[in-house]
């Protein structure tokens, strides 16, 4: 389970807070124009590749839709 709380939303870069399982929370950022994201910390290195791809995948899934919500959990399977 991933957990996200919006932080700010410039009309390009989208920051997050989020938090990977009970781990400490970290910081990504979402950019509309480059359709790409950032990670601002190393918390994600400790989980497998796929923690991050959902990460983007939901980030990107928000931004094609151009809603993003103020708080979301992921589920991980």
């Amino acid at each position: 389970m991933i957990r996200l709380w919006l932080l700010s939303d410039d009309g390009d870069i989208v920051k997050y807070k989020y938090q990977p399982e009970d781990d400490e929370k970290g910081i990504i950022l979402y950019s509309r124009s480059r359709e790409a994201t950032k990670v601002e910390d190393d918390i994600l290195n400790n989980y497998p590749p796929t923690f991050y791809e959902r990460l983007h995948s939901e980030l990107k899934k928000f931004g094609d839709a151009n809603e993003f919500p103020t708080q979301k959990t992921i589920a991980m399977f």
